[in-house]
């Protein structure tokens, strides 16, 4: 024979303890969800003196921050009034550049540019490259300043 009477109710104590551990997986869940949306912090910095090319008298450095998997990479250029100055990680050194550039970075404009570059910051120093800093978008062909990646 099969009863009709509805099942008991479910106690008090267990309810709470379900609801109890709802919030913790919500509460781990919101958490990895911030530590995962978090900007990186910038570890170490290294930086490195531009090479003045063709009398630009175009001088500066280029600094590079580890960002745990990528690099930050910031361009200062003097004197500061080239308004739009095209820059790049091409693969090669100064005195013989791939033409092809391996990572663009933003235009130098107003003496400066930052770009965070899909890259480890070993990476970018483990290999042969130069960053270089064209004269404008219309003259691509001079160089104004580079620098050798070591």
């Amino acid at each position: 024979m099969t009863s009709t009477t509805d099942s008991p109710a479910r106690s008090a104590p267990s309810t709470r303890l379900l609801a109890l551990g709802l919030a913790v997986v919500a509460i781990i869940g919101v958490a990895v969800v911030l530590i995962a949306l978090r900007p990186a912090t910038a570890g170490p910095t290294r930086t490195i003196a531009l090479q003045t090319l063709n009398a630009s008298g175009v001088t500066g450095s280029v600094s590079f921050a580890d960002l745990g998997g990528r690099t930050r990479v910031d361009v200062t250029v003097d004197p500061a009034d080239n308004q739009d100055m095209p820059a790049h990680i091409h693969p090669g050194t100064c005195a013989n550049l791939t033409p092809q550039p391996k990572y663009p970075l933003e235009n130098v404009r107003a003496g400066t540019s930052t770009t965070v570059v899909p890259a480890p910051i070993d990476e970018l120093f483990a290999g042969t490259l130069a960053v270089n800093i064209h004269k404008s978008n219309d003259d691509l062909k001079t160089y104004t300043a580079c620098v050798d990646i070591r």
